[in-house]
Order: structure tokens, then sequence, then C-alpha cells
């Protein structure tokens, strides 16, 4: 059975787009408040590249693993931003909202100062990748579409 059309295959491209180039205002905005510690943060508010600016900060802040490039990280940015479908949620806002709102959680709860370089990055990953491909759709959904790509 074919696919729904919400549910379409797509991959990071062969070839990632250069690093944008953002205001560097509208970053130090963000920054110089504390916005990205803050519960009240409104990723909407702002262009998608500035967001791949913002997630990069955060992973800088948490200190990064030795040995583990910032130019890797950056890519992975923009993978993950690449793999994310167009849907009305589940989109890169989404994911960069889980990934401020973890980073503001464990920095005010003290868990970030108790893990290593490794886990703060594996933490921050896992908050940004959470719905990586998330076709838009639960499910249930897909099982009853004969969907067996996505596990139900």
């Amino acid at each position: 059975m074919a696919h729904p059309p919400t549910t379409r295959q797509r991959s990071a491209p062969a070839v990632l787009p250069e690093w944008p180039a953002v205001d560097d205002a509208a970053v130090s905005s963000a920054m110089a408040k504390r916005q990205l510690l803050s519960f009240d943060f409104d990723p909407t508010a702002l262009p998608s590249d500035v967001l791949c600016h913002l997630a990069m900060e955060m992973f800088v802040s948490a200190g990064l693993p030795a040995g583990l490039a910032e130019d890797r990280v950056r890519r992975f940015i923009l993978a993950v931003r690449a793999s994310m479908l167009d849907n009305p949620y589940h989109n890169f806002y989404h994911v960069f909202d889980v990934m401020q709102t973890t980073n503001a959680l464990a920095t005010a709860t003290g868990t970030m100062a108790r893990l290593d370089s490794w886990e703060r990055f594996a933490l921050l990953s896992a908050a940004l990748c959470h719905d990586l491909e998330h076709p838009g759709v639960t499910s249930q959904f897909l099982s009853k579409a004969g969907d067996s790509t996505h596990g139900a």
C-alpha cells in the first residue's frame, strides 16, 4: 500500500547548506537576556537560521566534549534541520523548543552541573533529535493506513 502523503520518505540532503549567516544582534539579544535558560522563550519569534546559532550556543555553553569540533556540531544541527519534515507541529521549531526547554530545566535543577560533557551533549542531542522525521500523525493512524515503516 502506498504511504499516505503525510508520511513521505525524506532523508538529509547529500550536501548540507553552509552554516547560515545571521544578524549577530538577534543571537546576542537572546543570549544577553539569558532567554535560552528561560521557560518563556518563544522560538517561533525567530527565523530558523537564528535557531541554528542558538542551538550551537547551547551546545557550546554546556561544554563540548574534548575532541568534538564545533564544525561537526554545526553540521549535525544543519542535518537535523534538513531532516525535519514540513508539518505544522513536528518541525524544526518544535525540536528546538524541546532542546531549549530541556536545557533550561536541566540547568535550573542542577542536572547539567552533575553530568559530564558527553552526557550533556547526549541530553541536548536527544532533545534536538527526539522527533526526527516525525510524519505528523499518530502511530495508530500509520498502522491503520498500512504503513509498516513506522513502528506502532
